[in-house]
Parts: C-alpha cells; structure tokens; sequence
C-alpha cells in the first residue's frame, strides 16, 4: 500500500513580466475591523436601550395596577364609611362592649367583594384598631389578626388622617410584594382603614420573559465583541503572516483558533503545494534544456556513426577477401552498435522526431504486462514482485502503449535492482480526482532528499553501470502525456508514482 500521496494539479502556461503590470487601486472602504467595531458599539447601544425601555414598561405597567387598586381601595373605604353610617352605629353617644364585634361584622360585609382586601376602623376614643376582617383570604380559619409587620404603619396613618380629615395613602413594597394601603377619616370618630397586598409576579410570566431577551441581546452583544475581537485578532495575525510569508517561501503559518486556524492550514497546503509545483516546473525546464541539447548531440552524432559503420563494414570485407582476420572489426562493430543504441534512446528527447500514435489503451494492461515481463528477473534476484489490481476497473485513456510500457519496465526493474534479496517489490493502479495513478515500491536503502531532484536528470545515475538515461526518457515520456512522476522516498521505502491525465485527447 501507498501512503501519503497527493495530486498535484500543474497549469504551465506563459510567463508574465510583473514588473509591466500596473497595480490597480481599489476604492477606500472601511475595513473588516472597523466595520465590525461599529456593529458591536450599535448593538451594546441598542441593547441599553431595550433594557432601558423594559424598565420603563415595567414601572408604568406597575404604576397602572398600583393606581387601580388605589382606587378599589377608595370604593372599599367608600363602602365601609356608608355601612358604618347606616348601622347607626355613629348615631350612639358611647359604644358598649360589643363594638369591636359590631365592627368586625361591618367590615366583613363591606369588604366581601374586594378580592384581597383586608380592614377595619380607628376610633380616636380608645385608640385602637378595631373591627379588623379579611374575608376574602380563603384560608380554612378566617383571619382576624391585624399582620404585627405593619400594624404600627397603619396605626401612624390612620391618626394622621384624623387630625387632618384628609385621605392618606401609602404604598410599600417589601420584599417580593406591593404593599397599597389607604386611610379615609370618619367624622367625629376616627376613620377606616383598607390594605390589598399585590404580588410583583402578578406580570412574572412577561417580566421573566422580557429580562430574559434583554439579558439575552446582552449576551449576544457581549458574544459579538468577542467574536469580533477574535476575528480582528486572526485576520491581523493572518495578514502578518501572509506578509512574511511573501519574503520567506519556508514560513508557515502558525496555528490560530477556530475557522482562522482552517484557514491557516489552507494557506500553509496552498504553499506547500506551490512550492512543489514551482520545483516541478523548475525541473521540467532544465529537462527540457537539457533534453534539447542532448538530442541535437544525438543527431550530430548519428551520422557520423552510421558512416563509421558504413567504412567498417566495407573494410571487413575488404580483408576478408584478402585472408586477414585476425584485425577486431566485429569488436569495432559492435561499439558503434552501442553507440547506436544510446544515440536512439537519446532521441526520445526530440520533440521533432516521429512518435508513436496515441490509441484508447488500458493502463491496468500495461502494468500487468510489464510485471509478467519482469518476474522471471526478480526471482533471479530473490525479490518477490506483488501486483496489485485495482479496486475498480480503470477506464481506458489515450496511450502511447509502447512508451508507457518502457516506463513501466523501466521503474519496476530499478525496483527490483535497488530491492535487497527476500525482499518485496509492490506494483499498483487506483483512480485519484482527475489522474490514473501506477505507482512502483520497493524496501530499498531509499534516496536522500538532495538526490530528489537530480534522480530525473539525463546521464545521472546512482549506479556505477548505469546510463543514467532510463528515468530521465521515463520522465519525457510521461510529460508527454500530460501527466508527471512523483518520487516519495525514505530509508526502507521508496515509491515512483506515475499520475496520467484521464482525459488526455
């Protein structure tokens, strides 16, 4: 199996001269920062006005049922100065013992129908409160005690409204409740008393719920700031780096949080990956010249040696008519045969030479050709070869099919050559985004990074009898195509991966 594989997509096309581009100038805006700066003092300003508003909504919400009950107070005070009246009650000279019942049976009656009001009278005579009732209290034993919390506040207030003759209220809000108590004088006996005790979660259900969305648009606002900062923070930090980045091609960004590090991790790939790219393309143009020069020696040589081979030829001859054998031209020939040899293998390198035509071929063919082809020379060599077939059929493609199985042969025989005895050689094929993907392994010493770009260059070779000629044709050959040859090597692992275009019309 393969691991850490990546397709690289390479566009060459022609070289701009940046210094003949003028830089175009956009039209000032406000930036990212400062806009979201704007937005987060608008939004806590908004907030504080929202809140402000409940505030405002709750006091006079408040202040509505306070002034209701006041008057439902007045009418129950109203009601118990009227029965006192005609129970001609304020018509005796002097009240017997009886009063504080008589009283208590009055303010009962009076205050039956105004749910949770509770009363009774102040006689300046004895004073005292007398005749208290609750009768709405709705507890299994009526309530008959004046509450002792605010027994003396009624007392004080209901002697100021006799000396005055005058109505007193007061409103108290202790604790979780509203406390409204009104006090109306009784001419020439003191006067009568009434207190409602009002709940403030009488709203609870829309207070809770409005303080909720206010501490909520807090919370949001207070959310945006951070986010904001953050995101200030991150685009400063990416902009820094982009910068450094710009005059250091090594730099890599460091880890940011959240989405500002994903993009971190983007530009840092888009690096990588564009150095890479550059240092393809940097080694397809010193191919590509050295490639030129290599196949215009090629073809000055060529002549010359067919000549050489021609006179060779005629002088065996000549001396074998005359009995002399004992002269090395078979030897002779046979280095202008390998002159020959090499000159043919250089003049892949000659874009004007004669290729071979392109046909719908399948390279999944090729490979297990080309594997079949090698086996007998692995096991010579104690090498075990392992073919791998794709998962899935792969489709077939425009191939030049001799090339590529010259390719193939090529990288798996280096393979094997570099592979120790009793070890592996793995061959491959798989699909991958856009690219049909052969890939050669071996367990080999492996090559150090200095030698990566070097490997593909013509005449080098890290074997003392080698041409150094092989990867470089191979090289040619898949550039051809359109595809190119990527080298991932480690000590115990190296992989050729060969990556051809599916679509290559």
């Amino acid at each position: 199996m393969v691991g850490g594989l990546i397709v690289l997509h390479s566009d060459r096309g022609c070289k701009i001269n940046c210094d003949s581009i003028k830089p175009i100038v956009l039209p000032q805006r406000w930036t990212l920062r400062q806009q979201l700066t704007i937005l987060t003092i608008l939004f806590l300003s908004l907030s504080g006005a929202a809140l402000w508003l409940v505030i405002q909504l709750f006091q006079s919400l408040e202040g509505a049922v306070v002034a209701r009950n006041q008057r439902e107070l007045a009418f129950a005070n109203t009601r118990l100065i009227k029965l006192f009246w005609e129970s001609k009650l304020g018509q005796a000279p002097k009240l017997g013992e009886q009063q504080n019942k008589h009283l208590e049976e009055l303010s009962n009656e009076a205050l039956a129908n105004f749910p949770r009001v509770e009363g009774g009278f102040y006689l300046l005579q004895q004073d005292r409160l007398l005749g208290y009732a609750y009768p709405t209290h709705g507890g299994p034993i009526p309530k008959k005690d004046i509450p002792p919390v605010e027994r003396g506040t009624i007392l004080q207030l209901t002697r100021r409204a006799t000396s005055l003759g005058l109505p007193q209220e007061l409103i108290l809000r202790p604790g979780l409740d509203i406390l409204v108590l009104r006090v109306d004088p009784l001419p020439l006996w003191g006067a009568v008393w009434t207190m409602k005790r009002m709940p403030r979660l009488e709203d609870g259900n829309q207070k809770i719920l409005s303080v909720l969305v206010v501490l909520g648009n807090l919370v949001v606002g207070a959310w945006t700031f951070y986010i904001a900062v953050q995101l200030q923070g991150g685009v400063q930090q990416l902009l820094g780096s982009i910068k450094v980045m710009e005059e250091d091609e090594g730099y890599l960004i460091p880890p940011l949080p959240a989405e500002m590090g994903v993009l971190g991790t983007a530009i840092n790939t888009m690096q990588s990956r564009r150095q890479e790219l550059e240092q393809r393309l940097h080694r397809v143009e010193r191919l590509a010249s050295l490639g030129h020069l290599v196949a215009g020696v090629a073809h000055e040589v060529r002549n010359p040696l067919a000549s050489m081979r021609l006179n060779l030829q005629y002088t065996e001859r000549q001396l074998q008519k005359q009995g002399m054998t004992s002269l090395p031209i078979a030897s002779l020939l046979e280095q202008v045969d390998r002159l020959e040899h090499l000159v043919r293998r250089l003049l892949y390198f000659d874009q004007n030479q004669q290729q071979e035509e392109m046909v719908k071929a399948s390279l999944e063919a090729i490979a297990s050709e080309s594997v079949s082809l090698l086996r007998l020379a692995a096991e010579e060599q104690g090498v075990t070869l392992i073919y791998h077939q794709p998962t899935k059929p792969l489709p077939q493609v425009p191939l030049r099919r001799r090339e590529l199985g010259q390719v193939m042969v090529n990288l798996i025989l280096n393979a094997i050559q570099a592979s120790p005895s009793e070890s592996q050689v793995e061959v491959g094929l798989k699909q991958q985004q856009d690219y049909l993907v052969t890939w050669v392994k071996d367990s080999g010493p492996g090559l150090p990074p200095q030698e990566h770009e070097r490997i593909f260059d013509p005449f080098y070779s890290t074997k003392p009898e080698g041409s150094g000629l092989g990867l470089a044709i191979s090289h040619e050959i898949v550039t051809r195509h359109g595809g190119y040859i990527n080298l991932a090597s480690q000590p115990g692992c190296t992989v050729f991966s060969v990556y051809l275009p599916k679509n290559n019309d």
